[in-house]
């Protein structure tokens, strides 16, 4: 695998910058590394690392703390015989954050200096490194998230939590995402939780902000559309800084953090999967049931509804379309139908009992086919035109989930509103139609009917839809710091 190579263009003068507005001034600066950062690539494309690495070194001026200039100015270094000088720029690249020891040592550009002290110290207290990366990930975290966060570790999967939920709320969704990891360790993911597989990556810091504080973050990381309009940004993974936000602990946390576990595993490869496998994998867990033993079995849900909307118009993707696609494609043409087919075919693979063999055929053969159309072609024992013709059928006879409570279907019988991220809040004195009185009281957040978690108004109404009126459930709910469960029974909504 080459180098991680970002380019740089010349300097045009840092000279200008102090005339511009702070604003201004980190806009240019980031304009001028991604242009060095473009030669840089160049560069090393025609294996002119002198000019790589003066680029490079130019680049490092205006972005010091980034570490993949470092460890590209490790390999430009290590070509032209300069192994002591090389080796020095990996232990900084390491230090200021790269965590991909199995890159490191697969590197052809590295070759030279893997057997330099500095290089090989490095491996050998590689454990140790990684527990010293995630605490600075963590401090660094904790500039942005500063006041009322818990910090919690979870030594088994490597995670470090900051949270500025309810600690109990909070304790119910940590158990929710180690359910998540088994499932996928189970069903998707081949040694994902194996101590001898994991031993060497890289801890992630998840990030569970308040609602300000969401804003503030999702602002300044990707601008004010970030916060308005259809465009929101609800939450990220960023896998080089091995840190995840997200603004709920619903939909998107689970989305997020199945793109941890994706990354981690197929780090551990030297893999970069393409969007369509990303986004219809981190999609599959964002709505699910629990089985009678308590794991969790993934759901149809609004984005298959929108799956069946585009079969009626047959305007579905055929597979071999869908897996070329790149990135800008998948991402800027239909995104949301593109979401939806994706995540409807991986319901569709895991529903056939054939998700974990297909991915491991996947990872096997990623470097011949990385679309994963093969591997598809393999598992299914079909041609992909056949899987095209399967799948349609398929998604015609799924069943239509209820985006909204109709009159007549089972409902709580009080109003609520999405709340802040935890779950929706009852929004005004439950006075119900019936007369009855239940045990719950405005402002209590739902979290669950029956042990099924309902983290949003969506996710509430499609379980609610399994019921008929006249049926009792058991509503988990918190009220302050209590932890509460009421028996309610269902009433048909007006």
């Amino acid at each position: 695998m080459r180098c991680r190579c970002l380019s740089v263009l010349v300097l045009l003068g840092l000279t200008l910058m102090p005339a511009l507005a702070p604003g201004q001034q980190d806009q240019e600066r980031r304009r001028l590394a991604t242009q060095l950062a473009q030669q840089a690539t160049e560069a090393f494309e025609k294996n002119d690392y002198a000019r790589a690495e003066q680029l490079l070194r130019r680049q490092l001026v205006l972005q010091p703390g980034n570490f993949v200039v470092m460890y590209n100015l490790g390999c430009a270094l290590a070509m032209q015989g300069s192994s002591e000088q090389a080796a020095d720029f990996i232990v900084r690249a390491v230090e200021h954050g790269f965590t991909d020891l199995a890159h490191m040592e697969r590197d052809p550009q590295l070759a030279a200096v893997r057997d330099e002290p500095a290089i090989r110290a490095l491996r050998d207290r590689w454990h140790e490194v990684l527990l010293v990366q995630a605490e600075n990930n963590l401090k660094d975290a904790q500039r942005t998230f500063a006041k009322g966060y818990e910090v919690t570790r979870d030594e088994q999967l490597k995670v470090i939590y900051l949270s500025a939920f309810n600690p109990k709320s909070f304790d119910a969704v940590r158990a929710e995402l180690t359910r998540i990891a088994e499932w996928s360790g189970a069903n998707l993911f081949p040694d994902l939780l194996d101590p001898k597989a994991s031993r060497d990556d890289a801890w992630v810091v998840v990030i569970l902000p308040g609602k300000s504080d969401f804003a503030s973050w999702a602002r300044a990381s990707f601008g004010n559309d970030a916060v308005q309009g259809n465009s929101m940004i609800a939450g990220s993974y960023m896998h080089d800084q091995k840190r995840l936000v997200a603004m709920d602990l619903g939909a998107t946390l689970r989305h997020e953090f199945l793109h941890a576990l994706h990354w981690r595993v197929s780090t551990r490869r030297g893999q970069a999967h393409p969007l369509w496998i990303l986004e219809g994998l981190g999609t599959l867990v964002e709505d699910y049931d629990l089985a009678d033993d308590g794991a969790i079995v993934p759901a149809v849900s609004w984005r298959t509804n929108t799956t069946k909307r585009i079969e009626k118009i047959n305007k579905l993707i055929p597979l071999s379309k869908l897996s070329s696609m790149t990135q800008a494609q998948f991402a800027g043409q239909r995104p949301l139908a593109n979401y939806a087919q994706a995540r409807a075919f991986f319901l569709y693979l895991q529903q056939q009992g054939k998700l974990r063999e297909w991915f491991t055929s996947y990872q096997d053969s990623f470097r011949e086919d990385p679309t994963g159309l093969g591997a598809l072609e393999r598992a299914l024992g079909r041609s992909h035109a056949q899987i095209d013709a399967d799948f349609k059928a398929w998604v015609r006879l799924l069943p239509a989930v209820p985006e909204e409570i109709k009159p007549g279907m089972a409902s709580l019988g009080v109003e609520v509103d999405a709340g802040t991220g935890e779950g929706p809040v009852i929004a005004a004195p439950p006075r119900r139609a019936d007369g009855s009185r239940i045990d719950l009281r405005l402002g209590d957040i739902i979290q669950a009917i029956d042990q099924r978690p309902t983290r949003d108004l969506a996710e509430l109404v499609r379980v609610l839809s399994g019921y008929q009126p006249g049926a009792e459930v058991s509503v988990s709910y918190r009220r302050g710091s209590l932890m509460r469960e009421a028996t309610v029974t269902l009433l048909p909504a007006p």
